[in-house]
């Protein structure tokens, strides 16, 4: 009887012990495997492996980051993010373990598998975007600039453009210079602009030549006369959202910048004749909530955010939370329902999702 007693006790300290030291997503923490490569000192082998487990700790926190950075965030705006979370990397980390270590050349190989705390480093992206950063739609700008018969790569059209639009919530990112068959077919450009992350790509094509002087009259400045054509096309369908056209003459004693001054005057009134129709393909998209549960692991969060990021329907997507193995995003997308956004995601993609709960604007699916 005794024996059994304390059979049974041993069992429940057993149980205690094994709950206590659970391995795995729990809470707020998320298991990641991160490698490091420093330079191998054979005279401090002991501060070697140090630096070596601390720089694969760093790059642990620095891929949960990348994931909670919103797919709207600009080059400068996730750099920022980034280093104010990695500078302070250690304090993320609840424990790691270095799983292999060698010397690898004339380098020292690291791989660890860190807890890292997930929860907090939401956090603080969530208030440094509210803190520092307006949310802005990242808008590509390509231009062809032909002056007479010449291609000019001066891209006064583009600059023309950043000022018609530096007062809208845009991120404007410079393109690059356009052919002729760019103009005719968009599609190449359109494919690296959504590639380098812009929801909208505008393409300008503008061109200026002299204009004759009246007959009988003389004078010192030279005019030239700019016709330009500025298009707007979503990466997410391609299509055309917005179309602005003018021509304005420029005028200056010098013939190189009265071309100048027209292609900046013709170009920043076209552009200005695009806002209100982005604005309002920015803001056609629904909003819904989507909750994936049983995501457990960095790896298949990212895979979640692929999926959403391959999808042209979807405008923008926010991992707002990553808990007990469920992450929760904002999305907005060119759907008319959430049972049709539901149904998109698990027949297009080659993975198994189980339909847990359908509202008006929210989604909760389980990852298997």
């Amino acid at each position: 009887m005794n024996k059994l007693l304390l059979l049974i006790l041993l069992g429940s300290l057993t149980l205690t012990a094994c709950r206590a030291f659970h391995i795995g997503p729990k809470g707020d923490g998320e298991y990641v495997v991160a490698e490091s490569l420093v330079p191998y000192d054979e005279n401090n082998l002991a501060s070697m492996k140090k630096e070596g487990e601390l720089a694969a700790q760093k790059a642990a926190v620095e891929q949960v980051a990348g994931i909670f950075i919103s797919s709207t965030a600009t080059v400068e705006q996730a750099q920022l993010v980034e280093e104010k979370i990695t500078s302070q990397s250690a304090g993320f980390i609840r424990r790691s373990y270095v799983q292999k270590a060698y010397r690898k050349g004339d380098q020292w190989y690291t791989r660890v598998r860190a807890m890292v705390l997930v929860k907090d480093i939401s956090d603080i992206i969530k208030q440094t975007d509210a803190d520092a950063f307006a949310k802005k739609t990242t808008l590509l700008v390509a231009s062809r600039e032909v002056i007479g018969e010449d291609v000019s790569l001066k891209q006064d059209c583009k600059q023309a453009i950043y000022r018609a639009l530096k007062t809208q919530p845009y991120s404007l990112v410079n393109g690059e210079n356009l052919s002729q068959n760019n103009l005719e077919d968009p599609v190449p450009v359109l494919d690296k602009a959504r590639q380098d992350g812009a929801r909208f790509l505008i393409l300008a094509d503008v061109s200026t030549g002299p204009l004759e002087a009246l007959p009988g009259v003389s004078s010192p400045f030279k005019t030239y006369r700019a016709r330009a054509n500025v298009k707007v096309y979503s990466t997410n369908n391609y299509q055309m959202v917005a179309e602005g056209a003018d021509q304005v003459s420029g005028l200056d004693p010098l013939e190189n910048i009265a071309a100048q001054k027209s292609i900046s005057a013709a170009c920043e009134s076209a552009a200005k004749q695009l806002v209100e129709n982005i604005n309002a393909a920015i803001n056609s998209a629904n909003k819904f909530n989507v909750i994936i549960q049983n995501v457990n692991s960095i790896e298949r969060l990212k895979q979640v955010q692929d999926i959403f990021k391959d999808m042209r329907e979807i405008e923008d997507y926010n991992l707002t939370k990553y808990t007990n193995s469920a992450a929760y995003f904002e999305i907005s997308a060119n759907i008319s329902s959430a049972e049709e956004l539901a149904s998109q995601i698990i027949r297009r993609y080659n993975v198994n999702f189980t339909v847990m709960d359908i509202t008006p604007q929210k989604i909760t699916l389980n990852f298997i």
